[in-house]
């Protein structure tokens, strides 16, 4: 066998440590006004943000994610705060919220076949 296939058929490691967001306690966000916060808590179980005086926010303990998947989450929304706007950081949250309703968010990291066969199925579903 050469080293490829050897590397293919090896499971994960158990004693590998599971990933968990450590990220700044504060994650500053890009708002449109001064009268509302910059900045989100991610220390919190929701995390709420405002736009145009609107909350948006993304209720953690509320979501059927596999552990894993969850703080990956995390590390994904974070960095959507800092980096676009908050209505576009909230399309970004209530993706994870709707893919907290699916099969993949129990299992994580994903085998191939599964993610193509949720994908197929959220694209069926959309016509």
């Amino acid at each position: 066998m050469t080293k490829s296939a050897d590397y293919e058929q090896a499971s994960p490691s158990s004693s590998l440590p599971a990933y968990v967001f450590e990220g700044p306690a504060l994650v500053g966000i890009r708002t449109r006004t001064n009268d509302q916060p910059k900045y989100v808590d991610t220390r919190l179980p929701v995390w709420t943000w405002y736009d145009g005086g609107v909350a948006l926010k993304i209720d953690w303990a509320s979501l059927d994610l596999s552990p894993e998947l969850k703080e990956v989450a995390k590390g994904f929304v974070a960095y959507a705060l800092e980096k676009y706007a908050p209505q576009t950081a909230f399309m970004f949250a209530r993706s994870i919220v709707y893919m907290s309703n699916t099969a993949l968010a129990r299992t994580f990291p994903w085998g191939g076949q599964d993610l193509v066969t949720e994908l197929n199925g959220l694209s069926l579903g959309s016509r």
